[in-house]
């Protein structure tokens, strides 16, 4: 003998009151049910794999010991004989700040080098017709450089060059008061600087084809204007080769 199904709904559920299912709305519950339904994962995003280093890098890097830190002069050498791009290669210094409770994240700041950084950077100055084709979308310079007078009408502007890192600041050089003036230090020779979020500092010392001595009295003349900062650690490398850790003592 077959038992008969008791009725599954409780009684509140029973004085509960429901809307009528119009055949249409029917039909659209019919139809949903025959599509298959989606399945869920349970797999948690994969985080992204680091690169593989290039079999020239590894190459290079052989002839590097990463436990050892080595004076300036031996780590030049090093990096322009692991650099292993066809182009000249730029020489970039990256030195690790230790955390103050100072708050010091907003460390930036310009540097002049006596040699210069390798780079021939686009400058451009600030003009009310220049504002206009900023907010129009023009973009194409490295610098730009601004009058203090000048610095309320390009707040019109902040919200493009803000997220570039395109707007001028007095504490970059870049606000002054005879901007033709500094065009040339700021294309050629002045470093730009900037604690970014992993607390490092990053300034463009030289080309690999240039004599060590150039390199040599750059590195020395940020490592001077930065006594100021704890550093952690100093790391040299060129566009392409691996970097060689200095010696700060």
């Amino acid at each position: 003998m077959v038992k008969s199904k008791k009725n599954a709904v409780s009684e509140p559920e029973k004085e509960t009151e429901t809307e009528e299912i119009t055949p249409v709305e029917l039909e659209a519950v019919s139809e949903d049910a025959k599509k298959p339904a989606k399945q869920t994962s349970n797999k948690t995003k994969k985080t992204a794999k680091p690169k593989k280093k290039s079999v020239k890098y590894l190459k290079s890097a052989e002839n590097i010991s990463r436990d050892k830190t080595y004076p300036i002069a031996e780590a030049i050498e090093l990096v322009k004989k692991t650099s292993y791009s066809k182009f000249d290669g730029t020489v970039d210094l990256a030195i690790r700040i230790e955390k103050s409770k100072k708050g010091d994240d907003a460390v930036r700041g310009t540097i002049k080098l006596p040699h210069g950084t390798g780079k021939n950077r686009k400058v451009e100055i600030a003009t009310d017709d220049l504002i206009e084709k900023i907010k129009n979308g023009y973009s194409d310079f490295d610098i730009l450089l601004a009058t203090p007078a000048m610095m309320p009408k390009l707040a019109q502007a902040a919200k493009i060059l803000g997220p570039k890192g395109k707007m001028p600041n007095p504490k970059d050089g870049t606000v002054v008061d005879d901007p033709s003036a500094a065009v040339q230090d700021l294309q050629r020779y002045v470093a730009m600087y900037r604690l970014d979020i992993g607390r490092n500092i990053h300034i463009s010392v030289g080309k690999v084809s240039w004599e060590s001595a150039k390199i040599t009295e750059n590195i020395n003349t940020v490592l001077k204007a930065l006594m100021h900062l704890k550093k952690e650690s100093a790391t040299l490398c060129a566009t392409m080769g691996p970097g060689v850790k200095l010696s700060l003592t």
